[in-house]
Formats: C-alpha cells, sequence, structure tokens
C-alpha cells in the first residue's frame, strides 16, 4: 500500500526524456540508447571484464552528468540498461557479491553520493547479488582523466584497502562505472585477492575504445 501510495504521489519517469512511465527508461528512449550498447566481456591476463557500452555517444554524456553534473536519480536509468539483457543479468546473479569501487570520504562528502554505489545497492534490490562495501579509499590521489596511462599506474598504487575480509571463496564482481586503461579495477582486485576469492572480476557500464 506504502508503495502504490508513493507511486501515486512521485510516478516514476523516464530519466531521459522525463515522460512518466514505470521504469527508469521509455521504450522510445531505450531504442535510442540501444544502438550504443554493446554488451561484451574480455580477459585481460589475468582480468574478466564486462562491459555494456563503449565510452562515447549519448551515454558518455549521460555518465558525465551522472557523475559531475549532480544526477543521482541517473543511477535508475544505468541499472535498467544493465539488468535489460537477460544474459548479463544471469551472469552477474551467479556472483555472491558485487562490490563498489569506492570514493574518497571527503569527496563523497562533496558530491553528495558515490555513483558506484549507488548502482550496486540497486542491482541489488533488482537481482539475487549482494551489495558489499568491503573496499575503501584510504588515501586522496590525483584525478586519472588528469593524467596519462603512465601516470595513472603509479597514481593508483596503495590507494584501497580490503576493509571486509569475509569474501574467502567467494565469487566477487567489482563495479566501476567507466573502464580507461583499467589501473582503477586492476588495482582494487590486487586488494581484493588478499581476501581470497573464489574469483573476482569487473563489470563497467563503458569503456574506452583505447583502453
Amino acid at each position: 500500500m506504502l508503495k502504490k501510495l508513493i507511486d501515486l504521489i512521485f510516478p516514476t519517469s523516464c530519466a531521459i526524456c522525463g515522460k512518466i512511465y514505470k521504469k527508469a527508461i521509455c521504450p522510445q528512449c531505450f531504442k535510442i540508447l540501444k544502438q550504443e550498447l554493446k554488451i561484451q566481456t574480455i580477459k585481460e591476463k589475468n582480468l574478466k571484464l564486462y562491459f555494456i557500452s563503449f565510452y562515447e555517444g549519448k551515454i558518455k554524456q549521460l555518465l558525465l552528468q551522472f557523475k559531475f553534473k549532480d544526477k543521482p536519480y541517473l543511477n535508475e536509468l544505468f541499472t535498467e540498461l544493465i539488468i535489460k539483457d537477460n544474459k548479463l543479468k544471469k551472469i552477474i546473479e551467479a556472483y555472491d557479491f558485487i562490490v563498489p569501487v569506492p570514493m574518497y570520504k571527503t569527496n563523497q562528502k562533496l558530491r553528495g553520493y558515490n555513483q558506484t554505489e549507488l548502482i550496486t545497492k540497486n542491482l541489488e534490490n533488482k537481482t539475487k547479488v549482494k551489495n558489499l562495501n568491503c573496499l575503501e579509499k584510504i588515501k586522496q590521489n590525483k584525478k586519472q582523466s588528469s593524467l596519462s596511462e603512465k601516470e595513472r599506474k603509479t597514481n593508483i598504487i596503495n590507494v584501497y584497502k580490503l576493509v571486509d575480509n569475509d569474501i574467502k571463496d567467494k565469487a566477487i564482481l567489482l563495479f566501476d562505472d567507466i573502464y580507461t586503461t583499467g589501473s582503477t579495477v586492476k588495482e582494487c582486485i590486487k586488494e581484493l585477492q588478499k581476501g581470497k576469492p573464489k574469483k573476482a572480476d569487473v563489470l563497467v557500464i563503458s569503456k574506452s575504445k583505447k583502453g
């Protein structure tokens, strides 16, 4: 009853066009974005990476708005894009935990939210995978986007720490929004491996074609 009342007072609308719709993206807008969806799985040495698009076009614009333009509600849109693919949804549900890449506490306080955590919590609500905040960003480093590929690799060293060791023999899926050189997720995976999980893979929304 409460949910019905909330839906009546605050009806869900499409995050792109604003049209009242029961989900975060209406069929018309999904049809447009669907052209950019390139759901793929790749392996880089010991890293398995899932992504749903390349970092370009409308999805790139939406990600930038989500991260830097104070639009946390777009997490609903990205969650919907992820779970609309039934094959990818089943892959996600095969993991025990989904772990968001953390932000430095001061930065998260200034922004008001961690965009990756908003999506992992939403995925927990809409799939069988459980959200787990077992990583902490313990150092403030330079923004990766402002650095060269070589600088990114050194800038991210010893920035993250495993704070929950209860992942032994568990299947872990690390989640981030954008994969450029892979320095961030590789450093997080290295830290997760200290907990001796059964496996630790990565899911991102967008991957740079250069990375």
